[in-house]
């Protein structure tokens, strides 16, 4: 556990210098940092990816920090498109993506944790749950182009779920 103590405020000092070189070079390159904004919650996310990834000793323990990373990870490419497109109505619908950034991560954790296939089992129920509510809002409330994804989102599902259940027969 001494290697640990002794990574951490090396893992953490290099963050925050990561951060600091990021915002410096946005400042200088004159970068409107109201169209990039978002690129913050994708930083977070890689924050919270880095000591499972840098620290493998403890690397079952800090698996479960996927979790929040993953969340971080989808809200940050949401809120990408957002800005990118000026869409901001999907966030009527997109929000609905939370309960499947959830069930990723913990299907994540679960593989760089080994935790067992329970975990991933439940992290993929969640991650298809999550993906039909989104495709089924997609397609009731969106515009042109994702009321086409709707249901493609719902076909892909069902074929996924179909595709599972053939493998286990």
């Amino acid at each position: 556990m001494n290697t640990l103590s002794n990574r951490t405020p090396i893992v953490a000092a290099g963050l925050l210098i990561g951060l600091g070189i990021l915002f410096l070079a946005i400042n200088l390159l004159g970068i409107d940092f109201g169209r990039i904004w978002p690129i913050i919650f994708i930083v977070i996310a890689i924050g919270f990816y880095l000591p499972a990834i840098l620290l493998p000793e403890a690397r079952a323990a800090l698996a479960a920090l996927f979790i929040p990373g993953t969340i971080m990870l989808g809200l940050g490419l949401i809120f990408f498109y957002n800005t990118l497109t000026g869409d901001w109505e999907s966030w009527a619908y997109s929000w609905s993506l939370i309960p499947a950034f959830v069930g990723l991560g913990m299907i994540f954790a679960a593989r760089i944790g080994n935790w067992g296939q329970a975990l991933v089992t439940v992290g993929l129920w969640l991650a298809l749950i999550g993906g039909a509510i989104f495709g089924i809002m997609a397609m009731l409330f969106g515009s042109q182009a994702f009321s086409a994804i709707g249901p493609i989102v719902l076909i892909a599902l069902g074929m996924l779920m179909l595709f599972r259940s053939m493998q286990r027969s």
